[in-house]
């Protein structure tokens, strides 16, 4: 069963039952007692965010609020006594409003139940889901980076933290196109396909060719319309150049054509070898880079 499936299908008897066979804390789940249900103790704010950071930061888990959890003979952490919260709304309430804060960068996807014991006494369970925009800091006074580890939530290392910020989905622009028409009549529309797992923002594209190809005046339409805001100045060195904004976004397996090519009119002489275009992309989280796209004789002809 996955977390989401666990946190929607556990109730009263599921949490009784914790308690009754001595479930053990595990690398997806955690018990902890609160103090006070608005949350202004400080223990309790440090264990949201610590919980938060700590299965953010790793594989994803739930958090049971309103279990004691102690050592059993064998020295395992296990659920040992109910300790259900009075005024259970006003704990989901407030761990609603602290989510967001708990974490920097939060983590999306959060989620957060009662289960009534009886009148406004109950319990409540988190659901935190393995996050692909880690590491999280667990924030609210506590300023750390937390890992979880066996049945426990870990300090992390630097050189773990270093790990982590390595292995941040990233987008991945390369550069494809297509030939409409035939020689005299060809065009080659140019652009942009994010094959990266995280959105593509601030795109930037540059591009030249020694052979006959020129860039259109007419656009992609006809009417002049391109696919992104034509530079004059910031051309990585080469002859054209296009940019979006932050509001400009690729996601992960989008292809968006920016600019038509064509072998001009009337057409030039025919070419005699591959057609060799140079570019340039960038984005958001991408280092510019740059590359060479060959357009055989067979396309065009």
């Amino acid at each position: 069963m996955n977390h989401l499936a666990e946190f929607e299908a556990l109730n009263l008897l599921g949490i009784v039952d914790y308690v009754t066979r001595g479930q053990e804390e595990n690398i997806h789940l955690d018990f902890k007692t609160v103090k006070d249900a608005g949350l202004a103790s400080s223990d309790d704010r440090r264990n949201l965010a610590c919980a938060l950071s700590g299965f953010g930061n790793s594989s994803g888990g739930l958090i049971v609020w309103g279990l004691d959890a102690r050592k059993n003979a064998e020295g395992v952490d296990c659920a040992a006594e109910l300790r259900p919260i009075e005024n259970i709304q006003a704990f989901l309430s407030r761990l609603n409003s602290l989510t967001g804060e708990a974490t920097d960068p939060t983590i999306n996807q959060v989620q957060h139940r009662a289960i009534i014991e009886s009148g406004s006494r109950g319990f409540a369970v988190t659901l935190v889901p393995e996050s692909d925009t880690g590491p999280h800091m667990a924030k609210l006074g506590e300023n750390r980076y937390y890992k979880r580890v066996g049945d426990s939530f870990y300090k992390m290392e630097h050189y773990g933290i270093a790990d982590m910020f390595g292995e941040r989905k990233r987008p991945k622009l390369t550069v494809f196109h297509r030939v409409l028409g035939k020689y005299s009549t060809a065009e080659v529309h140019i652009g942009l396909r994010n094959i990266g797992r995280a959105t593509a923002r601030a795109p930037f594209f540059a591009f030249e060719s020694d052979g006959p190809l020129q860039r259109s005046r007419h656009g992609l339409d006809g009417n002049g319309n391109e696919g992104m805001n034509w530079l004059r100045a910031a051309n990585a060195g080469l002859q054209w150049a296009y940019g979006g904004g932050m509001d400009f976004a690729l996601h992960p397996g989008m292809a968006h054509e920016i600019a038509c090519l064509t072998l001009g009119i009337p057409a030039r002489p025919e070419p005699t070898e591959d057609l060799v275009i140079r570019y340039a992309v960038a984005c958001e989280d991408q280092p510019i880079e740059h590359g060479t796209l060959v357009i055989s004789l067979n396309e065009l002809r």
